[in-house]
């Protein structure tokens, strides 16, 4: 990397000698060390590329050129510092202009430490060493008969990325055949209740890919019930995997701490179901932690796979349990096709001398598929048949290497790379492997360690998206993840660009874990420290690097919470700080003598207030305090952090108001929150010269005045905004129409805004701005508590419009109120999202009698309309939510064929279904029917609902029966809660649902038992019946359930006890009883009258605590629904039983 930051590093160094602030303000006396500075860089900048590529080969130049990067380094803060100087006079003249007495002000400068002659002299020294040391070093050039390069060549970048353009999921040649085997071997079920297939390769054979084949393969997804996706990496902590499951099962982070608890929610999410649980990228050939793994996961059903991917073939023996599948390098031909695909894809002539060249660099990459395409990706920007012979015959492939060549051929594309390029890929082997990077911050983090050119037409972050694209492009970067506007937020990267970057990077970049034995080289200048547990103990050889420019604590499953920050006033060179999610509670005032902080995360803290040296760091161009749910205020001088671009104050509830002269960081790009303050405080007119980018959300609009101030805010010129929230919050009713409807007018944002929200806006008409087309470009709608308004605005204007979400709207009685006559057809076309929520006065979609058709709508969400009787057809609505509606929306002709989940819910006077309501609806997998009071019977409404697999009716009073003989036959799941009348499931239609695997009964005070034809329910793994005061007994038939893994009896105060058929249960693997006294006395462990009958089964709870435990763990877990967890830990002296009795 060396090589890289030099030269990039110099262009900075440059770019700051050369500066008009250093020039105007405190050159003096320097000029002639500038003046040598600057020759002497010059002279050095000749030879890096030379240098660059004799370090391969020649060890004194590599040391030669850290030598020299040190130096550089010190430079750069030579002359950050000087520039200082030159910020604080410029920021701190206005405050001095207000003293009265300007000599007295000139006095108490000469004497104090910022003396400006002061300053100037020791800068003067200081420069005039840096300049000998760096001369000495230029000196020794001369013993490596260095050439001198073209110092003028510029990169030029391929001019043809678009944002539309990445292959985010690459074609994939030759993989067909082992695609085939592997879903064969998942499928197929003769290898036991769990088994384990290896896939082993070398890294970059695409084992990944392979599994993500299979994986995504609707074959695989229609076999297993729960598929789980897993990265495990170098570090095989059994503990964060587990997490990782329960993470990627349930889409919701995992704060779980004990082991025993998370296993038992693992038990708990397997049970009874077939899984897939992948484990990408296995290293660690720990037989004892992978045994543990393996037998949290153990309760699935038969059939159940786990299928692992590793370089390692000791791994695959260790933990398959069939025999390893190797996975072969691409055929030639394939090869070919996967270069040939990138390679070409610019517009590179395809002769045939280029092709045949291409064809020997092909026979390189030795059937690795990575290899091809990233070569592939390099040759694409290469149109010259000498630049194809430089690449095949290039030195790279004699340097000795492992991975079969491969990190030869990475090496190959980073050489090709320009030095910024380099530098901000180097940089990111900061990230520990298979960290899910946040492009917005990364881009960020690159501006602040001065890697993006601050001069120019273009803006910073705009230079450091084009550098990420051509990062991107060329497969440094992979697995993006896309916003719902498409833009990139997060990206990875594979371990091998991540070796290639920790390589290049050399002592540079450090990525530490807490805990771990290692020393950090005092040479290090950027570090993150990876934290996964709750404790964060210092490094002892953190405290020795002290020229750290980055500090990045990265957190893993949970928040920190408590960690010392005081060791970080200690990096005096300190450009990026990032100690989010350390629940900081305090920010020490040592913070302000960080000078050249530019980026400083601080997100999840649970500070009230920043120190107001804050204010000193003058540098700053990043503050983020995202989620600091305490912080009441900002430190009243922010307006002199005139570099500030990017001020993240998003979910800051806390927060009341802002310090006045926002308006004063001209270079702001980010704010996502404008709170308007009362009089002059906090103008809204401080928006007024703000470029603002993303998102903005407005509150306390009610303070401000006129339409004259709302224009103040500018936001029609505000043509980067993407997001706009309007909102009012405490309104004064007396006069407030005309008052508001003036102000919303002077709100008119920019035509290019995408999304909009308006909330507890009290005029009676909205902006013409909303009337008319002037927001031609709106995907997205939401009109909150908007209560006066009766005409919504004509969606015929917006013609792109995705979402639109409309919620308490009391005076509007229609959607649409277009007066034009139209015999045609009025068809939404774009509208894909649409709710309307707590319109009391809402009668239909139009008055007029035009045809209305939304052909692409999918998901239709009617709450509390009570009035609303009609509504246009819905030919490709999948979702549909029908909530305390008029009865006379339930028609057939709302129940689209298409429709695949259906809630019908709160209908006070249903007595049964319309007839035919459900008739077509061959595809719904889910329908769901509550508050329903009057709610008789089902009977034949669900027949022919072939396709339903999940079935919930709750809170119906008064129903009776609801299933035929013979119907749902593919049900999965049935749950009945609170439906009082209900006396015994029907006798005819349970038996016949062959696929039920859930059954829930619960609340239903007059249920007296369960039918005989249930036992025919040989596929059941999940009973669960509660609060079911009128059960007094379970049938002997109970034990024909022969697949039964979970059964769950609570409050039945009257069940007796349990069959003697439980002894057959032999599946049966948790039992849970709760409030049930009969039952708690009769299953005493080894003295209750029941005990015998349930003694074989692993997991028992009586009320709240295990009494039984597979492998007599002593330790006891309280488990209280919904899912709170207690880990209350026992000596060896006392078992859960006697802890129990006493």
């Amino acid at each position: 990397m060396a090589e890289a930051v030099l030269s990039a590093l110099m262009e900075v160094i440059f770019e700051k000698m050369s500066s008009q602030i250093l020039e105007y303000r405190i050159l003096g006396g320097t000029e002639k060390e500038m003046s040598q500075l600057r020759s002497i860089l010059l002279t050095i900048q000749d030879v890096l590329e030379e240098a660059e590529d004799q370090q391969l080969r020649n060890k004194m130049v590599k040391n030669w050129l850290m030598k020299l990067k040190d130096a550089a380094y010190d430079a750069d803060d030579l002359l950050d510092e000087y520039m200082m100087e030159a910020l604080e006079y410029e920021v701190g003249a206005d405050d001095n202009m207000k003293l009265k007495d300007c000599m007295i002000n000139m006095v108490c400068n000469f004497f104090s430490q910022s003396n400006p002659f002061i300053f100037h002299y020791k800068m003067k020294y200081r420069l005039k060493q840096i300049g000998e040391r760096l001369n000495a070093i230029a000196n020794e050039r001369s013993k490596f008969h260095l050439k001198n390069s073209n110092v003028n060549q510029t990169y030029q970048s391929s001019g043809r990325l678009q944002s539309d353009s990445y292959l985010l999921e690459s074609d994939v040649f030759g993989r067909d055949k082992d695609r085939e085997e592997i879903i064969k071997l998942l499928t197929d079920n003769t290898h036991g209740d769990v088994s384990v297939i290896p896939i082993v390769g070398i890294g970059g054979l695409g084992k990944t890919t392979l599994a993500k084949l299979a994986y995504n393969d609707k074959r695989v997804d229609k076999h297993f019930q729960q598929r789980i996706w897993v990265c495990v990496s170098e570090d095989f902590d059994v503990k964060r995997i587990m997490r990782a499951i329960l993470e990627s099962a349930t889409g919701n982070t995992c704060h779980l701490q004990e082991m025993e608890v998370i296993q038992q929610r693992i038990r708990e999410l397997v049970m009874g179901k077939r899984f897939l649980l992948v484990l990408d990228d296995v290293w660690s050939d720990d037989h004892d932690k992978w045994e543990r793994l393996k037998n949290s996961v153990r309760h699935g059903s038969e059939g159940s796979k786990i299928l692992v991917t590793t370089r390692s073939e000791k791994v695959a023996l260790i933990m398959g349990t069939i025999a390893p599948y190797y996975l072969k390098g691409l055929p030639e031909d394939d090869c070919w096709s996967l270069f040939e695909q990138r390679a070409f894809k610019l517009g590179v002539p395809k002769e045939a001398s280029i092709v045949a060249i291409g064809n020997d660099i092909v026979k390189k990459c030795r059937g690795v598929p990575l290899a091809a395409k990233t070569l592939g990706n390099l040759m694409c920007f290469k149109r010259e048949k000498s630049e194809w012979v430089d690449v095949k015959d290039s030195e790279i492939w004699n340097l000795p290497g492992e991975e079969n060549g491969i990190l030869q051929v990475l090496r190959l594309s980073y050489d090709d790379l320009p030095p910024h390029l380099k530098q901000c890929f180097a940089y990111c082997s900061i990230f520990p492997k298979d960290y899910s990077i946040e492009k917005e911050n990364l881009v960020q983090l690159w501006m602040a360690e001065g890697f993006l050119p601050s001069s120019g037409r273009k803006a910073p972050e705009e230079v450091g998206n084009e550098y990420f694209n051509e990062l991107l492009w060329r497969s440094f970067f992979e697995n993006v993840t896309k916003d719902s506007d498409g833009n990139i937020v997060k990206c990875g990267m594979h371990h091998l660009f991540h070796d290639l970057a920790r390589s290049v990077s050399g002592s540079d970049c450090s990525a530490v874990e807490v805990g771990r034995q290692v020393s950090i080289p005092a040479a290090t200048r950027h570090i993150s420290m990876v934290c996964k547990e709750r404790e964060f103990v210092i490094p002892k050889s953190l405290l020795n690097a002290g020229k750290v420019r980055s500090f990045l604590l990265l957190v893993g499953w949970q928040k920190i919470p408590k960690v010392s920050h005081n060791f970080i006033s200690s990096f005096k060179s300190l450009r990026a700080l990032d100690i989010s999610s350390t629940r900081a509670k305090k920010l020490s005032k040592s913070i302000g003598a960080l000078k050249h902080l530019r980026y400083l995360n601080l997100s999840d803290a649970r500070i009230k207030k920043l120190p107001s040296s804050i204010c000193g760091l003058l540098y700053l161009q990043t503050l983020i305090l995202k989620h600091c749910d305490l912080l009441e205020m900002l430190p009243k001088d922010l307006r002199k952090l005139i570099f500030l671009r990017h001020l993240n104050i998003y979910a800051c509830r806390s927060l009341v108001k802002l310090p006045n002269g926002i308006g004063k960081l001209s270079s702001l790009q980010t704010l996502p929150i404008f709170i308007v303050g009362r009089g002059t405080a906090s103008s809204i007119a401080e928006l007024q010269g703000l470029d603002l980018h993303g998102e903005l959300m407005i509150k306390n609009l009610e303070n401000v005045m006129n339409k004259r101030c709302a224009r103040a805010a500018n936001l029609k010129e505000k043509r980067n905004l993407r997001s706009l929230k309007l909102l009012w919050e405490h309104v004064d009713e007396a006069n407030v129409r005309e008052h508001v409807e003036l102000v919303i007018e002077g709100l008119q944002p920019s035509s290019d805004l995408k999304k909009l929200h308006v909330e507890n806006y009290m005029g009676a008409n909205f902006p013409c701005w909303l009337m008319n087309s002037s927001l031609s470009n709106l995907t997205e709608l939401s009109l909150i508590r908007c209560q006066r308004c009766v005409q919504l605005p004509p969606l015929e204007n917006l013609s792109v419009l995705e979402v639109l979400s409309i919620d308490g709207m009391d005076a509007t009685r229609y959607i649409s109120n277009d007066s034009r006559t139209n015999d045609g057809v009025v068809d939404y076309a774009s509208l894909k999202d649409l709710t309307l929520k707590n319109m009391p006065s809402l009668l239909g979609w139009s008055e007029m009698e035009e045809r209305y058709l939304f052909s692409n709508l999918k998901k239709l969400t009617i709450v509390d309309c009570p009035n609303m009787t009609d509504f246009p057809n819905l030919p490709s609505v999948e979702s549909l939510e029908l909530n305390d509606c008029n009865i006379q929306l339930l028609r057939m002709e709302m129940m689209s064929t298409s429709l695949s989940n259906l809630i019908i819910s709160g209908f006070l006077e249903l007595e049964a279904l319309p007839v035919g309501l459900l008739r077509n609806n061959m595809h719904l997998l889910s329908l769901e029917i509550k508050d329903c009071p009057k709610l008789r019977s089902l009977s034949g409404e669900l027949e022919g609902l072939c396709s339903l697999q999940k079935l919930t009716i709750s809170n119906c009073d008064k129903l009776e029966s609801f299933l035929e003989s013979g119907s749902l036959k593919s049900l999965i799941s049935l749950s009945i809660h609170g439906c009082h009348s209900l006396e015994s499931l029907p006798e005819a239609g349970i038996g016949d649902l062959k696929s039920l695997q859930n059954l829930s009964l619960s609340n239903c005070e007059n249920l007296m038992g369960l039918p005989e034809t249930m036992q025919h329910l040989t596929g059941l793994q999940i009973l669960s019946i509660s609060s079911c005061s009128k059960l007094d007994t379970l049938p002997e038939w109970l034990g024909n359930l022969v697949s039964l893994q979970e059964l769950e009896l609570w409050y039945c105060e009257n069940l007796l006890h349990l069959p003697d058929s439980m002894v057959r249960l032999t599946s049966l693997q948790f039992l849970s009883i709760w409030g049930c006294p009969h039952l708690e006395i009769r299953c005493i462990k080894e003295e209750g009258d029941d005990w015998h009958k349930i003694q074989h089964v692993p997991y028992i709870k009586i009320n709240g605590p295990y009494i039984q435990v597979a492998g007599g763990m002593h330790f006891s877990i309280l488990f209280l629904k919904p899912l709170l967890f207690f880990l209350i830990p026992f000596s060896n002296d006392y078992t859960v039983a006697n802890f129990v009795k006493s």
